[in-house]
């Protein structure tokens, strides 16, 4: 399932890094713009939810669209967004999409078993370094088909799977993305599918049947 932004206002504004494509970088100079917001018109920016002032080394430009790092420092890494005001007849104030600034790569993993047995249900789990639904949405992918099976359920960061073919690999991909701030990070596993194992108590119960199935016949063909 993949995590999509709502429609409406919020797609109208969105906070871009400036330069574009470019990564920040701690003793740097850096800018976020508030882009979509209308020069003239209020613009308010939030780090984390509380309101950015100017200060030493942070100033607003632009008629305040534009928020300007003179020289990075690793407290200014946050979830960034600007309040903007959309020219309609009403004025409507809309919080634009965040930019997450960070300086750490996102770690990204897959929990659960490299090899699942026929018929029986796995549970994986996609284990990111951002918060989901904050600063990351998490998707799955299957870029080597999708998986064939009895069951399959994807709820956010969770997979659980019962695979039916023993004997076949499958490739599960866990993508970590901020479309806004244009950053991603993956995982990727190879889980092979193994034939279903009796238990000793499900031998016994099957050998048992068998039993009394045969014993039933030759009795017919004796009768």
């Amino acid at each position: 399932m993949i995590v999509k932004y709502n429609k409406g206002h919020r797609d109208q504004v969105s906070v871009q890094i400036s330069p574009q494509h470019s990564l920040p970088s701690v003793n740097h100079s850096q800018s976020l713009v508030c882009q979509g917001a209308t020069t003239g018109l209020p613009v308010v920016w939030n780090k984390n939810g509380q309101e950015v002032r100017p200060r030493v080394g942070i100033s607003l430009q632009e008629y305040n669209t534009t928020l300007h790092f003179d020289s990075l420092v690793p407290s200014d890494a946050g979830f960034y967004q600007c309040t903007a005001t959309v020219p309609t007849l009403e004025k409507t104030t809309v919080y634009s999409r965040g930019y997450l600034l960070s300086f750490d790569p996102w770690n990204v993993s897959i929990s659960g078993p490299d090899s699942i047995f026929e018929r029986r249900e796995t549970t994986f789990t996609c284990l990111t370094s951002c918060t989901v639904n904050v600063d990351c949405t998490v998707s799955w992918q299957f870029r080597s088909g999708f998986p064939t099976g009895l069951y399959l359920s994807i709820n956010r960061n969770v997979l659980k799977w019962t695979p039916s073919i023993p004997g076949t690999f499958q490739n599960i991909t866990c993508v970590a993305e901020n479309k806004a701030a244009g950053r991603t990070a993956e995982a990727t596993k190879m889980v092979k599918v193994v034939g279903y194992v009796l238990s000793g108590s499900e031998t016994m119960q099957r050998s048992g049947l068998f039993s009394v199935i045969l014993g039933l016949g030759l009795f017919l063909l004796n009768s």
